[in-house]
């Protein structure tokens, strides 16, 4: 059996998921980074637009989640760990509400919450400009 990340997405409110998985894909103020096992420790800030993504889930092959600012944590042992403000995985994003948010940000300028609704739009597996 191969090794496998340990990884865990988090909020203030909750925990929102954790299990295990081949690679963790997340988009940081640096960029996006990938993690397999055997990466280097480091601690990166997420960024306020992030989609996080965890490959090779057991569940359902992958996980997907909209995060809004906090941190990325990679130990040396295997585990990853999501630390967001706030955080939503796919399957509970509603499409239509975050599309109405997309719209209302654009409308009036706000960038963060545009950020917000185009990674819950993302994470939803929807098109986003």
């Amino acid at each position: 059996m191969s090794k496998k990340l340990f990884v865990e997405i988090v909020s203030p409110e909750r925990e929102i998921w954790a299990g295990e998985g081949d690679m963790v894909i997340a988009k940081t103020v640096e960029g996006e980074m990938g993690v397999q096992p055997g990466h280097v420790p480091v601690l990166s800030l997420l960024a306020h637009d992030a989609v996080v993504r965890v490959l090779g889930a057991r569940e359902t092959g992958e996980v997907r989640a909209a995060a809004h600012g906090g941190f990325v944590s990679v130990s040396g042992e295997g585990r990853v760990s999501i630390l967001a403000e706030t955080a939503e995985l796919a399957e509970d994003i509603d499409v239509d509400r975050a599309r109405t948010a997309l719209k209302g940000a654009a409308e009036s300028g706000d960038n963060v919450a545009l950020g917000r609704a185009r990674s819950r739009l993302r994470a939803a597996g929807e098109e986003v400009a």
